[in-house]
């Protein structure tokens, strides 16, 4: 699939793995058209526009998506010395980021791929032979949501591009473009089918759900409201029609959110909930969630997993970063009888700004429920014969260790500071210790400030986002080199109130936005004693509190787009990126794509 035109036409190839891992159920037969006509064969063609979704967008591909819509932003930065880190640095820091960068290229690969299976869908629909009208409503308002998700995602990142309809069945080598607006008139046309006709629950857990469709409408009237200045060659809207999408926007997220219960959904009472690993599989707050499966035949590429987790993960058993020999990656919960925690290795690829971290006050829960910032050892070094760990399995400080950590080396083969097993042994502190105290203290501490000594170039010290990096769910061989069968939460209720607050400051109705602020900073604040209580909202509140709750949830770049504010929130917190241009205000179509076609030029986005 190396350009649209192969893209377009795997349809039958995609149909061999129509369960996925949605249903558990292994079907292999390639589909023909008889086939997509009867009730078997009409449910395993809708099943078929997941798989792109989970095969290259969310979590079994390169993981390149991840880059794209959360990088080259306010809140991450590239902890790789000098962007020496090939196309990985060229995306985060836009160092001459065109179009052979291919960190933008699978999304476009998988979101176009799910469309034409979706198009496939809608056009048998009225085929369909052994299901009733209401099981083919529901079946088709699947597909529409996915094409709605699709469309949104491709002109979002790649602007007014290619919007067919209907199925593709030959392949093309001349492109036409349409416009944002003609995609957004099938994205809310979509959508609203999908609000009516979708089932409030699903038999099989990552099946499309009504609760999703509302808030996908929310968001996408939102963001189409924000054409208003005719930017990435859209017809601007009036005023008027602005406010319109705003009210469409606040009047379903509130819906949603007043109704949760009735939509079979919920806002946690506990922030650390949202992200808990027992709440992978069967998340109460979740709206729609991709589906990766611990046995291999259930997904698209077999026993390669979800890993989008590791690359923000700072742990990379590399000696430049946080590195013990008493760490190593280690799927195991024992040794010799010790319990021990399971750990496995990252790719410390996407690094949080300081000035990002700075806005989790100390009453912010979600900073522990989002971050890890402790490491616990899970090697040992010998037995210990004197000292307060007599008699444990303990890890013996060694001069390489101490030096990497910037502490005294007294603690080298001292027993008052021996590591018993699967006790801490490094800590990244966000407050600020003094020497005295990191020198007093058994295991190795960082300061998070002196990681970001150069704003500009952080340091492999610092805290990574756990929201996706479940342990319990840690796949393949290798801790090395590991995978993960979690899912991938895409939308969530959490989400919802914030595009309500949005909605509805944008409308002036400020007491409706900060009742929705409120509500979801309470949730955060430890003790939930509205400490953390707003009283004031403007453009950046909002964004601040987009970042606190969804960073690294696949939506902060097109967030900032929607606010029109990369250039102003990348010169307020990311020093890292120098210039920013309005070119980037859309992403490159990657050069195979362009090459393949006779339009190409004229296909790509202005500046690349």
């Amino acid at each position: 699939m190396n350009k649209i035109n192969g893209i377009i036409c795997i349809l039958c190839t995609i149909i061999m793995f129509g369960s996925c891992s949605l249903d558990e159920e292994n079907l292999s037969a390639i589909s023909t058209d008889k086939e997509w006509t009867t009730a078997e064969g009409f449910e395993k063609l809708v099943n078929s526009c997941y798989v792109p979704l989970v095969r290259l967008v969310y979590g079994q591909g390169e993981d390149t998506y991840i880059f794209g819509s959360e990088s080259g932003t306010d809140i991450w930065q590239d902890p790789v010395k000098g962007g020496s880190n090939g196309n990985f640095s060229k995306c985060i820091r836009y160092q001459d980021m065109g179009p052979e960068v291919y960190m933008f290229y699978e999304a476009y690969q998988g979101f176009y791929a799910t469309l034409n299976s979706c198009n496939a869908v809608i056009a048998y629909a009225e085929k369909v032979q052994g299901l009733s009208k209401e099981r083919i409503a529901e079946l088709t308002a699947e597909a529409r949501f996915l094409r709605a998700h699709s469309l949104f995602n491709i002109v979002e990142y790649y602007g007014g591009k290619y919007l067919p309809t209907a199925p593709t069945e030959e392949a093309l080598t001349t492109l036409p473009c349409s416009s944002i607006n003609e995609f957004y008139d099938v994205i809310l046309s979509d959508l609203a089918i999908a609000m009516e006709d979708l089932p409030v629950k699903q038999n099989v857990t990552g099946h499309i759900i009504k609760a999703a469709a509302y808030h996908l409408y929310a968001k996408a009237c939102l963001t189409y409201a924000s054409y208003t200045d005719g930017k990435c060659g859209a017809t601007p809207l009036t005023q008027e029609e602005a406010k319109e999408l705003y009210k469409e926007a606040f009047n379903a997220a509130n819906y949603l959110i007043n109704n949760a219960s009735s939509f079979n959904v919920k806002l946690y009472p506990e922030i650390e909930n949202v992200f808990d690993e027992n709440n992978n599989k069967a998340n109460a707050e979740a709206l729609f969630v991709v589906t990766h499966s611990s046995i291999m035949e259930y997904n698209p590429r077999q026993a390669y997993f979800n890993r989008v987790w590791k690359q923000f993960e700072a742990y990379n058993n590399n000696s430049e970063g946080i590195y013990m020999e008493c760490l190593t990656p280690d799927y195991s919960t024992s040794l010799n009888g010790y319990p021990i925690t399971p750990i496995a290795n990252g790719s410390c690829r996407l690094c949080p700004s300081k000035d990002f971290l700075d806005l989790f006050k100390d009453n912010d829960g979600r900073y522990k429920a989002f971050f890890r910032d402790t490491y616990y050892a899970n090697r040992r070094k010998k037995k210990a014969t004197t000292g307060p760990y007599a008699g444990q399995q303990v890890y013996v400080w060694t001069p390489a260790d101490a030096n990497r950590y910037g502490l005294d080396l007294t603690r080298v083969d001292n027993d008052q500071f021996y590591i018993p097993l699967n006790d801490t042994c490094v800590y990244i502190s966000k407050k600020k210790l003094t020497e005295a105290d990191r020198n007093s203290r058994r295991y190795a501490t960082y300061n998070i400030d002196d990681n970001y000594a150069d704003k500009t170039q952080p340091l492999r010290f610092f805290p990574s986002l756990k929201k996706m990096n479940t342990p319990k769910y840690y796949a393949g061989s290798n801790a090395s080199k590991p995978y993960s069968y979690a899912d991938c939460i895409i939308y969530r209720l959490g989400e919802t109130y914030l595009l309500a607050a949005e909605a509805a400051w944008r409308l002036n109705q400020t007491g409706d936005a900060l009742k929705m602020l409120n509500a979801i900073r309470n949730r955060a604040c430890i003790g939930h004693n509205h400490s953390m209580d707003l009283t004031a909202i403007d453009a950046d509140v909002l964004l601040d509190e987009y970042a606190l709750e969804m960073c690294g949830e696949w939506n902060r770049w097109t967030t900032l787009k929607r606010f029109r504010a990369l250039a102003e929130r990348i010169a307020k917190f990311n020093p890292q990126i120098t210039t920013f241009k309005d070119e980037y205000y859309l992403r490159p179509i990657n050069s195979s794509e362009i090459e393949s076609l006779e339009n190409g030029s004229g296909y790509q986005n202005p500046g690349y």
